[in-house]
């Protein structure tokens, strides 16, 4: 349900929470809520002198009715006279308007303008804009502009400027670096903004300003890769330092690619702080990738997240010299990490291997995802006897039992049934894909109650199952105290949808829901939410999720 670079409190999961309706707010505003309207509607000057005046722990209240009614110069004097060492939007932005900064044009450019008229009044050393997804321009902007133009005019030469880059980032003059870069920062150095002397982010001499921000995703196929080397390797100069909490590289779906092209975006980790970094994601990698990589990760130790969907890993048990490299450098690698507690290794290989991965692990796992990788039955069991067993709060195991032509490699469902009994902490359970048989749901209904009692969220779409079993699960599910979500497929054949106009399987799906619904109802269990999953989104999610951005 949650990926691996989320940040999850698995203590107070409310999984509901966005069907429920918003609560109404009372009809009749707040004296303070009366007064902020009125300050934020008057004249710039005013409100510069009311937030001189009122208590400092005020102005989040100001700027928080700013935004909510929309008020653009009310928020662009807030900001640029902010009385607090720490402005973080989160604190100050609804949570139903986390997608505030996708829209162009919007707050974002709000913020920037703040940002460029900020005056001594103006305390902010830390700009938090972590929580919210940023539009690819507000990102760029941030990352290219921001540091460049908090440099006084003498310090933007640009061989100078090349010379820090290459220094802190301590690497050779490649390709990369010996022709795109002297270009980029010309281009960076010529732009009409940094031209413009009224545009500049004037920070006191000796402070700096952080801006955080959550998440930046990198391909080939752009060079905003070089963008954020310059920002980061410029920090040391630049009184604005841009921090990101979660870094994205992800190969392009192209063919034909050198593999010094794929690489590329990996030179932004040479310039980066292993202090602030807490996930990396490293997605769809051509075969090989990862182990050239690897000892440019060692160095994150922080790291609480990994997320290597897809990479190509492909590991194997034996002796043989190829297969003990490749298991070592893996174990090697993760080992590294001393904080690591939440692993996605889905769409890998790792077949009789997995026990050896972790045991590498420094602590135990609060998320894991196997989805559809290539595992056996002893892996399986390694994982029920691992450290983890027991600290795992989610876990993805779908799609693993899968057909094969060698029969002892399969994982067989009533295997996996079995052990899933051993996570007794787990909390999000995802078994979706696995060829569940009816002949095994009596036993797996009959244990999961007293197993799986901190259960809060089950999948297990893609599973054809006949509505008695899906009833008998339903029944069990009612007895878990805190069990809140319960997804599931009631299609019988992808036929049934395709004549869906035909044969009303959409209205067989409702019908299914209701009878389910009344059964919990019947159980005293209506907090229950019941997902029906088309089988056709089920079997093809693996696909929406290569296309993903």
């Amino acid at each position: 349900m949650f990926k691996a670079l989320d940040k999850v409190n698995y203590g107070r999961l409310d999984l509901c929470k966005h069907l429920q309706q918003p609560k109404k707010k009372p009809g009749v505003p707040s004296l303070l809520k009366l007064c902020c309207q009125k300050i934020n509607s008057c004249h710039v000057e005013l409100i510069r002198e009311a937030l001189s005046c009122i208590p400092n722990h005020l102005a989040p209240v100001l700027l928080e009715i700013a935004i909510d009614k929309v008020a653009p110069i009310a928020i662009i004097t807030l900001i640029s006279n902010w009385p607090l060492p720490v402005l973080c939007f989160s604190d100050v932005v609804h949570p139903e308007n986390k997608d505030i900064f996708t829209e162009e044009m919007g707050l974002d450019l709000m913020v920037f303008k703040g940002v460029i008229e900020r005056t001594k009044a103006c305390k902010i050393r830390v700009l938090d804009l972590r929580g919210f997804k940023l539009n690819l321009t507000f990102s760029k902007l941030i990352v290219q502009m921001w540091p460049i133009l908090s440099l006084k005019k003498h310090q933007l030469k640009p061989k100078k400027l090349a010379k820090i880059i290459a220094k802190a980032a301590d690497v050779e003059f490649s390709r990369y670096m010996e022709e795109l870069l002297p270009r980029m920062l010309n281009d960076i150095l010529s732009h009409e903004m940094v031209q413009d002397t009224q545009i500049l982010i004037r920070i006191p001499r000796g402070e700096k300003m952080i801006v955080k921000v959550d998440s930046i995703h990198f391909t080939a196929s752009n060079t905003f890769f070089m963008d954020y080397l310059i920002c980061n390797c410029l920090r040391s100069i630049t009184p604005v330092v841009i921090t990101v909490s979660n870094i994205h590289i992800k190969s392009d779906l192209s063919i034909g690619e050198e593999v010094m092209d794929s690489l590329a975006p990996f030179i932004v980790l040479k310039g980066q702080d292993i202090n602030t970094l807490e996930g990396l994601s490293l997605r769809q990698l051509e075969e090989g990738i990862f182990f050239m990589v690897s000892p440019n990760l060692k160095k994150f130790t922080k790291l609480h997240s990994l997320d290597l969907q897809d990479c190509n890993i492909y590991l194997q048990e034996g002796k043989t010299r190829s297969r003990t490299i490749g298991r070592a450098i893996m174990v090697r690698t993760l080992s590294c990490f001393e904080n690591l507690s939440r692993l996605d290794l889905s769409f890998n290989y790792l077949l009789g291997c997995l026990g050896e991965i972790l045991d590498a692990l420094r602590i135990p796992l609060e998320f894991l995802s196997l989805r559809n990788c290539d595992l056996n039955e002893n892996d399986l069991e390694c994982l029920a006897k691992s450290k983890h067993a027991l600290s795992l709060q989610e876990l993805n195991l779908s799609k693993i039992c899968q057909f094969s032509i060698y029969d002892n490699d399969r994982i067989s469902s009533n295997n996996l049934f079995k052990v899933v009994f051993c996570f007794k902490n787990v909390k999000l359970l995802n078994l979706a894909q696995n060829h569940f048989q009816d002949s095994s749901i009596p036993s797996f209904c009959e244990k999961l109650p007293q197993n799986l009692g901190k259960l809060q969220y089950l999948d297990i779409a893609g599973n054809v199952l006949t509505e008695d079993s899906v009833l008998q699960i339903c029944k069990s599910l009612a007895k878990v105290r805190h069990f809140q979500w319960f997804r599931l497929t009631c299609s019988n054949n992808l036929l049934d949808e395709a004549l869906g106009h035909l044969n009303q399987a959409h209205e067989n799906a409702l019908q299914a829901k209701l009878r389910i619904c009344s059964l919990l109802s019947g159980l005293g269990r209506t907090d229950i939410h019941i997902e029906i999953v088309r089988l056709s989104y089920a079997i093809f999610v693996d696909l929406m999720d290569v296309m993903e951005l």
